[in-house]
């Protein structure tokens, strides 16, 4: 075998031998074939995911925070990759942590809308119906204010999301200020209807003895009586004592 020969096989020997070395080289640096499969750590405090992936030769990386108010602060909401992945060891888990505070949301611009309306734009923008309170106005259901805790607040105002809004909507009477009418001498169903022309409620019925048809009965006294100082915003109650006979 001459020299040219020799030293093509010395160099095709030195190349095989090479890139089995680069191979193996790579082959234990990745740890090929060695994987583990990831654990369930959706819902597990910080504390508990960090030491479940510890056990299982693995390490996590806070990738985004979100907010959910049924879940417990510090929580892992989500993770990536999922449960039962083959990954290998040493990978970095990506999860997504619950915020130990709720973020800030803007009230958004609700007065004016329908009670309907402002229920929905609330809804959509993270916060909460708290208490309806009615005063009078002619435009019935209409926001007409915006109250936080018992404060004024306007549109634009930065609240922490889940924060009850309270509505401050018109009653559909205006400024109407009715007196109590005389209801004595009356059926129930004679006051009732005198009652419900100056937008007053009928209130409890007391009974003095036995009585066949309520509707029927007498009306004897009343509560509030008639011409007694002051008068009774609609909606309010009159309260009638009534009998079987006049």
């Amino acid at each position: 075998m001459g020299k040219l020969q020799l030293t093509i096989l010395y160099i095709f020997a030195a190349s095989v031998a090479t890139l089995m070395l680069v191979y193996f080289s790579l082959n234990w640096y990745t740890m090929h074939g060695d994987f583990v499969s990831v654990p369930n750590i959706t819902g597990k405090s910080l504390f508990e995911a960090k030491s479940i992936l510890s056990d299982y030769d693995l390490d996590y990386l806070v990738a985004d925070s979100s907010y959910d108010e049924n879940r417990p602060p510090l929580s892992v909401l989500d993770q990536q990759p999922r449960k039962g992945a083959k990954v290998k060891e040493a990978r970095k888990i990506y999860i997504t942590l619950n915020a130990s505070q709720p973020p800030s949301v803007k009230v958004p611009p609700i007065i004016d809308n329908s009670r309907r309306q402002a229920e929905l734009i609330l809804n959509s923008w993270g916060l909460k119906v708290g208490n309806l309170i009615y005063v009078p106005d002619m435009a019935k259901d209409a926001v007409l204010n915006i109250q936080i805790a018992g404060k004024f607040v306007k549109p634009g105002a930065s609240v922490r999301k889940g924060t009850k809004v309270d509505l401050v909507l018109g009653d559909g009477f205006g400024n109407q200020i009715e007196e109590v009418p005389p209801l004595t001498d009356l059926t129930v169903l004679e006051a009732k209807a005198v009652l419900n022309a100056v937008h007053l409620n009928l209130g409890m019925l007391v009974a003095n003895g036995a009585i066949e048809d309520t509707m029927n009965a007498y009306v004897y006294d009343q509560e509030p009586k008639f011409g007694q100082p002051g008068k009774l915003g609609p909606g309010n109650s009159v309260q009638l004592f009534i009998r079987e006979d006049k």
